[in-house]
């Protein structure tokens, strides 16, 4: 059986890691990671009646777009500490200020999420009449501008918390030895969460500048911008692909 280095090889065999030995920052992160997931799940309850059952039915997939993401994050969190290592002052406070913003727009996200799904199966099958009802009764344009730019400034300073940690990273690549493709990779990897967090970024603008009206459509077209991320990523995963085998053949 290959051992743990080997197994890490698949990753990228041209990169040097840094972090084999788990540190306690990625252990307290970890566990950070492990209340966001418990915190998804919990804020939907046993249900108790049919009714019940049918709203917690439609909660799945709301719960799934939510542990998704956090997935992402947590992935590009491993990466970054298994590449470099870093323990550093700066490092830990950037890392902190990363896992509250995880922490704190958990509930926002599932909130979104849950209405996201329901206003787009409303617009495609038709609005029931209780809709506004599942959601408090409140779910004015207002509330709705104050709901998506909340949740996407917060996605977007997590993407740039991330960024940073690559630009941090960067910025030591001569104390950490970093070689020519290492080197380039932390680039890639920093522009890479900047485009993630541009994306998030435009549908706060959408949403809070109503560009489409004050309804239901315009907040429709600020959620719908964060399926961007896949057709934006597969091409930035090609130009990066094709950049690579030019410089390292």
């Amino acid at each position: 059986m290959r051992d743990f280095k080997d197994q890490l090889v698949a990753l990228d065999p041209n990169f040097r890691y840094r972090g084999l030995n788990q540190t306690r920052i990625e252990t307290f992160s970890d566990a950070v990671f492990a209340v966001a997931f418990t915190l998804v799940v919990l804020s939907s309850a046993v249900p108790e009646t049919f009714d019940e059952l049918r709203k917690s039915i439609s909660d799945i997939l709301p719960s799934f777009i939510c542990i998704v993401l956090i997935v992402v994050i947590w992935y590009q969190h491993y990466i970054f500490f298994l590449r470099y290592g870093l323990q550093n002052t700066k490092t830990v406070t950037v890392n902190t200020f990363l896992l509250f913003l995880v922490l704190i727009y958990i509930y926002p996200l599932k909130f979104l999420a849950r209405f996201l799904v329901e206003l787009y199966s409303g617009l495609i099958f038709g609005m029931p009449d209780n809709f506004m009802d599942d959601f408090g009764g409140e779910m004015n344009s207002e509330n709705m501008t104050l709901l998506m730019t909340a949740y996407g400034t917060g996605a977007t300073f997590i993407f740039m918390a991330m960024a940073w940690l690559y630009r941090h990273a960067y910025k030591k690549r001569e104390q950490l030895e970093l070689n020519k493709y290492e080197t380039f990779t932390t680039k890639v990897s920093l522009l890479q969460n900047l485009l993630m967090g541009a994306i998030p970024f435009l549908s706060t603008m959408v949403a809070f500048l109503h560009p489409f009206g004050h309804g239901a459509w315009n907040f429709g077209i600020a959620g719908f911008i964060y399926m961007l991320y896949l057709p934006v990523m597969i091409t930035f995963g090609y130009l990066v692909d094709r950049k690579t085998k030019q410089l390292f053949g």
